[in-house]
């Protein structure tokens, strides 16, 4: 038994790819029972068994060979947590049937050893059959079981660090699209400066030449015209000012919460009637700033894309989870197909950090809606 525990513990341990090692143990334990195979049975989320290795390999072009839970010796034994045994097995799915090499009417030897795993149940099974009859002794059928439960482990392992590797992927993900949308708003707010504040300083600086040059004329009307257009001008880069300020912060809404912060952002939206209807009650300040973050870039869209006339913001709480949906009767588009060209990707990282749901609902000509749904643990 120890020298059988130590060849498997061989590639238990050092084989990286999970159905290899599968196989090489199925070879290691059917050559020390001296049986004639051995089938490697993997335990799906719902109780199923699935076929996931085999010595001799199976050469099968069908889909793989799946007992329903309970089901059969391998079911029983997953299901219990204890060996099954039997002289004289004779499985009715014609797809396992053909695995094991069996014509009509004959029977096979059998051991099924659960790969047991911490905390209760199985994650596999080891099948191993003879065709010649036989029983399975008891050090037979402990060293089947110590064996198993060495792949146990390596599948429980296996099943952790393929988890940790779609967390993985799915946080990368999430941090790649949250710089993403930091970088768009940057460029966003950069544009903003450069197409309003930048040419009004540079037009005010023009018109303060010009009044200085006809003050050294002695034109005084033409030095109170430019003095005019400068203070003008100032005037719509202090606007200017402000409004890529309240982008970038909105002191309301950290003073007077999200449904005041909405409001006061929806009247500096320039061109474009915006209305709020929403009650003000507590949500987490991190929902709060991603909700208004997202109704300020829809917002910002409906500005930029949609051709509308007016558009309404709503905010609403049902339980534990708060609604926000910003709708506008703008030109409306093809949804879902040109959502990312709308900068709609940045409104779907923020509400999948916040654990929530995300709706588009556009036609072309009838207006966008834009849904999120977010749990607040308040």
């Amino acid at each position: 038994m120890d020298a059988l525990i130590a060849a498997v513990t061989r590639p238990v341990t050092g084989e990286p790819a999970l159905t290899t090692m599968l196989a090489e143990v199925a070879r290691l334990l059917t050559d020390a029972l001296g049986a004639d195979g051995c089938l490697v049975f993997l335990a799906e989320s719902g109780g199923d068994l699935v076929l996931a290795a085999s010595h001799p390999r199976v050469a099968s072009t069908g889909p793989p060979v799946r007992v329903p839970e309970g089901s059969g010796l391998a079911g029983r034994a997953a299901a219990d947590g204890v060996p099954v045994s039997c002289e004289d097995d004779s499985p009715r799915h014609p797809g396992h049937r053909e695995v094991l090499g069996l014509g009509a009417g004959q029977t096979v030897s059998r051991l099924c050893v659960p790969a047991r795993v911490a905390g209760g149940g199985s994650c596999a099974v080891l099948a191993v059959h003879s065709r010649t009859r036989r029983e399975f002794g008891g050090a037979e059928v402990d060293a089947a079981q110590r064996v198993a439960d060495l792949v146990g482990l390596r599948v429980c392992v296996a099943a952790a660090l393929a988890t940790m590797r779609d967390h993985q992927d799915e946080w990368d993900a999430v941090v790649a699209g949250a710089v993403a949308a930091q970088e768009a708003e940057r460029r966003r707010v950069a544009a903003d400066l450069h197409d309003g504040l930048t040419q009004a300083i540079a037009s005010l600086t023009f018109h303060l030449s010009a009044a200085d040059v006809a003050l050294g004329d002695g034109d005084v009307g033409y030095v109170a015209e430019q003095v005019a257009a400068a203070r003008s001008l100032a005037d719509l880069a202090l606007g200017e000012t402000r409004s890529a300020i309240t982008g970038l912060h909105s002191p309301v809404l950290d003073d007077q919460g999200l449904a005041a912060g909405l409001a006061a952002m929806a009247r500096a939206v320039p061109g474009l009637r915006v209305e709020v209807d929403a009650a003000e009650f507590p949500v987490p300040h991190h929902v709060g700033t991603s909700l208004f973050r997202i109704a300020q870039e829809s917002v910002q869209n409906v500005v930029k894309h949609a051709g509308a006339s007016r558009a309404v913001i709503r905010l609403a709480k049902h339980g534990h989870m708060v609604m926000l949906s910003v709708t506008d009767d703008g030109c409306g588009f093809d949804a879902p197909g040109q959502a990312s060209t709308y900068g709609l990707r940045g409104m779907a990282e923020r509400v999948h950090l916040l654990g929530g749901r995300l709706r588009i609902g556009s036609q072309p000509g009838e207006g966008t809606t834009v849904e999120v749904t977010v749990p607040t643990v308040l």
